[in-house]
Parts: structure tokens; sequence; C-alpha cells
């Protein structure tokens, strides 16, 4: 009976200690990034530049800039100054859920930070887009996304 009893208080320690480790593997669900989030740092100094255009939209399309990524939103905007410019919007998911739709032929203003890619052509970062009199906000200004789960102040 003895032995029976310290079996049961035995197999009972071991479940209660193995607990804490189920919990602690269930992760926070802050998404694929690491936290804190960490600011957009431009790559190389003196390259990116505040970007602040007006245009018409040529092209919406979705694009994926890294494995385990979720898919982004894009547009191809043509500008007067600049010409045809790459701008990312942010995730598909959250740009769905502002209940803003974008299509070719739109008159849209971004602004947000711009950078030359290896090819020569402008892409930016949108930090906010304004199509008529509805102004969305992607990022603030120190380009911390919105749709983060949390972030560091």
């Amino acid at each position: 009976m003895f032995r029976l009893y310290i079996t049961i208080i035995g197999l009972a320690a071991a479940l209660l200690t193995m607990l804490p480790l189920q919990a602690s593997a269930q992760g926070r669900g802050q998404g694929f990034r690491p936290c804190p989030y960490t600011a957009y740092l431009c790559p190389v100094k003196a390259v990116c530049k505040p970007f602040d255009e007006s245009g018409k939209v040529v092209q919406v399309l979705t694009e994926s800039l890294g494995e385990g990524m979720y898919p982004g939103m894009a547009i191809i905007m043509d500008t007067k100054t600049q010409g045809q410019v790459h701008v990312s919007l942010g995730p598909v998911w959250y740009l769905e859920r502002q209940e803003f739709a974008l299509t070719p032929g739109d008159e849209v203003r971004v602004k947000g930070m711009c950078e030359k890619a290896k090819d020569g052509k402008l892409q930016a970062i949108a930090y906010e887009l304004t199509k008529a009199d509805y102004v969305l906000h992607l990022r603030d200004s120190q380009g911390r996304p919105n749709w983060e789960a949390w972030r560091k102040r």
C-alpha cells in the first residue's frame, strides 16, 4: 500500500513539472517577427529618402518579401516627377480588414520612405496612403507597422 502511495505521488510530481514546459512552448502569437520590433532601418546610409508623391495607380499586385512571411500588397503608381514607382503597402490580410479598395486608375497620394533598387527603379514603403478623402495610416513615423501585435514604446 505504501509503495502504491509513493508511486502515485511520484507520477503526480512528474506531471506537474511537465505542465510549465508545454505552456511555454505555445508562444504568445506574435506572428513571424521577433519581438520587440525594431523600426525600419535603411540598409545603406544616405540612400533612403522621404517620399511624398501623388499619382495614378497602374497595377495592384501581391508580393512575398521573404519565406514564412504573409503575402503583401503593393501598387505600381505613375507619378509626374518620378515616373513609375513600386510602393509596398502591407500584408493583404491587414488591408482587407480596412475596407479600403484600390483599383487601377485611382488617384492616390503616398507618403513614406523610398530608395533606388539595383535596376535603378524607385521603390517606396508607404506610411500613409490617401485616396480622395480617405487616409489609410499604415506605419507610424518611425516605420513601425500598425499591424504588429506588440510595439515597443
